[in-house]
């Protein structure tokens, strides 16, 4: 019998049973043995004497009566002495049958029926008795014949009452009572070794029942808690599964169990010995594991990821399973408590998450990185609550020019940069996903829309510019509070609607066509246009540029980088332009960096320009001063334009 089935056994319903009667019957023979204690705590030795000691005078003022009455009976009598020897011996079965003290006498056996007898019979040979000597010996004959009838019922009674056996017999129901505690005892005994004996059972059971996983059978959170020291040579990997709630959802609890089961085997056969796997969640994992000489922390990692990566098949239908890894790799020299260590790996785990890799190890560069990130974040926060701090927020404008004239500006493309006087430069990408991550991407959009109207308000209504300004929209944005926003914030504080142009990358679409088409309606109604940006650098591309209802095509860098070195390439840029014109889009190539490159695009022609061989990205005044240039010439509004451009 295996240990799982003599635990299975000890703790079913019929072992609960056969222990419940016991204890029942434990109380039962309790109870029996109570009833009859009770019974002899009605009688004691003292209350025998007394009783004994009541008869025993009876039998001894018979016996002067009986003397009395002899006398009289050979005529040498006292009257009064026999009439009082008579009195006494009525006075006492008027006791033993009337007295709260002679109860006990009365109780015993048929006591009080033989005492009213013989009281009787006394009561009878008064008339004769109280006659006495005075009517002669021959008239005692009679009363002494009636009266030694009586004596003989009166000493047996005192012998049937006598207090030693009386004694004898209380004496043996107290033996009785003892031989019944001591079986008791013994019973007792055995009940309650039997009890705590499934009491440990019970204890052990449970505890190690919530330290180990029902399913897995692996050490679970529990024991993880209880976990005090791991070696400073072993790693700490932390392992999850993706997408498991997923898997919850379609295939229920025991599709859940077994893709459980299926993982930690898995799992378990990329271990050593000396290793130890735990989970640590419903899908989460804990490793401890030694690293050998020949196999560094990262082939380790690689190796689990592989052998977690599979098809998992459950009844018609296949799945790609996959995990996701936080690594605190073995430590030299010092080590931190394993609790610290055991964080930076779930922390490395939260990362890959994060980035959407299959794995990440907690080294000097992550965690500096992290920590980074811990000091934007909380930057941020008090950036957009205008406390005083060491982040600082701020637009650049980026020209974008015709292809047929770099000198005639289009528009410009806002970008944000961030600096933090602890951290330095932080790219506008990092300060967007910290936004997104903590859920400050309305806070970083609404600060975005405002501080572009509090910037370049004055282009609109005093320069008369009316070219366009093209603004990047984080995910956050993309939600319907963004019509009002751009309204409120945006043309409602002196932008024209249709200088604005709302740039949508691929992933921020998230393939939700609809919504974001409704969200593009409704700000087209009002002149807004929209530019899909970074076209190329997503897996499903042509499908957005199909779908999303878009003015603009923003052709990412990757088209135009080796044109210059490349027909093939040249001509692949050429077809992208063609197929956004098919479309009634208009082109924006970004990334042009040199003049050859700028040729060829300008063979293309009909296209816009934002690149480097144009102009950098500056700050509003320097593109204020582009726009008052001689050179350069822009749209504009003829009733607004100023005298100095010249148009």
């Amino acid at each position: 019998m295996t240990k799982g089935a003599l635990l299975s056994g000890l703790f079913s319903r019929t072992t609960v049973v056969f222990l419940f009667l016991i204890v029942l019957l434990l109380l039962g023979g309790s109870f029996y043995t109570y009833i009859q204690d009770r019974k002899l705590q009605s009688v004691s030795l003292g209350t025998l004497r007394m009783a004994s000691w009541n008869l025993a005078q009876l039998g001894t003022e018979a016996g002067d009566f009986d003397r009395e009455l002899s006398l009289a009976a050979k005529g040498v009598g006292d009257q009064d002495e026999l009439t009082l020897r008579y009195d006494v011996l009525w006075s006492r079965y008027d006791y033993l049958l009337n007295g709260s003290e002679s109860r006990a006498t009365r109780d015993h056996q048929d006591n009080e029926l033989r005492l009213k007898a013989l009281f009787s019979q006394l009561r009878a040979l008064e008339e004769p008795v109280l006659a006495g000597v005075g009517s002669g010996p021959e008239d005692i004959v009679p009363v002494m014949e009636a009266w030694n009838r009586q004596k003989a019922g009166i000493q047996q009674l005192v012998i049937d009452n006598f207090v030693g056996d009386e004694a004898s017999r209380l004496v043996t129901a107290v033996e009785e009572s003892r031989n019944r505690l001591a079986n008791l005892r013994v019973l007792t005994l055995v009940a309650l070794v039997a009890v705590f004996s499934y009491l440990a059972f019970a204890i052990a059971f449970v505890r190690r029942q919530s330290r180990v996983d029902p399913v897995t059978g692996l050490p679970n959170s529990q024991y993880l808690h209880g976990v005090r020291r791991v070696s400073p040579e072993k790693a700490i990997i932390t392992c999850e599964i993706r997408g498991f709630q997923l898997v919850l959802s379609d295939f229920g609890t025991e599709g859940g169990d077994d893709l459980l089961r299926v993982f930690a085997r898995k799992l378990r056969k990329q271990l050593g010995a000396d290793d130890e796997l735990i989970q640590a969640s419903q899908s989460g994992f804990v490793m401890f594991m030694s690293v050998s000489l020949t196999e560094d922390i990262e082939t380790i990692a690689k190796r689990l990821v592989g052998a977690t990566t599979f098809d998992w098949r459950i009844k018609d239908s296949v799945l790609h399973v996959s995990a996701v890894m936080g690594v605190d790799p073995q430590c030299q020299g010092n080590s931190p408590d394993w609790s610290i260590r055991y964080q930076r790996a779930h922390r490395a785990l939260t990362q890959a998450r994060l980035e959407g890799h299959n794995y990440c190890i907690n080294q000097e560069d992550l965690r500096r990185r992290i920590e980074e990130d811990r000091l934007v974040h909380t930057g941020l926060i008090r950036f957009f609550n205008n406390e005083p701090g060491t982040l600082h927020l701020s637009l650049v404008y980026q020209p974008i020019v015709s292809s047929e004239n770099i000198n005639l500006v289009t528009g410009a493309e806002v970008l944000l940069r961030c600096r933090d006087e602890r951290v330095g430069f932080v790219p506008p990408n990092r300060v967007v996903d910290l936004c997104e991550r903590y859920g400050l991407g309305v806070e970083l959009g609404r600060w975005l829309f405002r501080q572009i109207a509090r910037e370049t308000q004055s282009l609109y209504q005093n320069l008369g510019f009316s070219g366009n300004l093209s603004i990047n929209l984080n995910p956050s944005m993309l939600d319907d509070h963004l019509v009002q926003d751009v309204q409120s914030l945006l043309i409602d504080a002196g932008i024209p609607a249709n200088a604005l142009c709302m740039e949508i990358t691929e992933d921020n679409a998230a393939l939700e066509f609809q919504r974001i088409n409704q969200l593009i309606g409704s700000l087209h109604s009002m002149g807004v246009t929209f530019a899909l940006d970074d076209f190329g650098t997503g897996h499903s591309s042509l499908e957005y540029v199909r779908e999303l209802k878009v003015d603009r095509l923003k052709i990412d860098r990757c088209f135009v980088n080796g044109i210059e070195e490349s027909e093939d390439k040249a001509r692949f840029l050429a077809s992208v332009i063609a197929m956004a014109d098919q479309a009634y889009m208009k082109s924006v190539i970004e990334g042009v960096e040199n003049q050859a490159q700028w040729q060829l695009i300008e063979g293309i022609g009909g296209v816009l320009i934002q690149g480097y061989y144009a102009h950098k990205p500056m700050p509003l005044n320097d593109y204020l001063a582009l726009l008052l240039d001689s050179g350069t010439c822009y749209p504009f509004v003829e009733t607004r334009y100023l005298a100095t451009t010249g148009y």
